[in-house]
């Protein structure tokens, strides 16, 4: 005759102590999990806006043109123009040649070279008065501002997590991702 094995599954006392255990553990990561999503957020919209920002330096060069960045309400109208509320760019900006001297984008005879996309929900693009309505770079790469010029990306955590971009007069980009002053620089 063949004998009855005990059945093999988990008992009331095991199975709590493992759901006690699987809660313990989604308390801890869930919110590192929501912190990293956070700042991968800022991290690519930091490098979106650099790159840009290199992207303008280098045709102005290349070009032998000014080139401007400018905020836009809306930068992917068929025709964008320069707008948008004061200081602030997460609406989208437009990068061009400012061929004509006005400082505003003209389509008929200005060539618009990128249209930098709004930035991603909950995070914020604030500019310095120096960079408030446009950033011009001139065609040997420098910056044609009075002073060094500041952007400051952040989320609803404010200063503690935001990352910052300055460009002084040569027209070098630098980037920090510690904490910052303000994110109203």
């Amino acid at each position: 005759m063949k004998k009855h094995s005990k059945s093999h599954g988990f008992t009331l006392p095991e199975l709590m102590i493992t759901m006690g255990v699987i809660a313990l553990l989604l308390t801890v990561a869930v919110p590192s999990i929501s912190g990293m999503v956070h700042d991968n957020r800022l991290a690519a919209q930091l490098n979106a806006v650099v790159g840009d920002i290199h992207l303008a330096r280098s045709e102005a060069v290349k070009r032998d043109v000014r080139i401007i960045l400018c905020r836009s309400a809306d930068p992917n109208l068929p025709v964008p123009t320069c707008s948008g509320a004061e200081r602030n760019w997460s609406t989208g900006y437009l990068v061009f040649t400012g061929e004509d001297g006005n400082n505003t984008y003209q389509a008929g005879t200005d060539t618009l070279i990128h249209r930098g996309q709004p930035a991603q929900e909950g995070v914020e693009l604030r500019t310095s008065a120096t960079w408030n309505n446009n950033l011009e770079i001139n065609p040997n790469g420098t910056l044609n501002e009075g002073s060094t010029a500041i952007m400051a990306i952040c989320d609803d955590r404010h200063e503690a997590h935001g990352r910052q971009i300055t460009i002084p007069l040569t027209g070098l980009a630098r980037m920090s991702s510690t904490n910052i002053d303000s994110c109203t620089p």
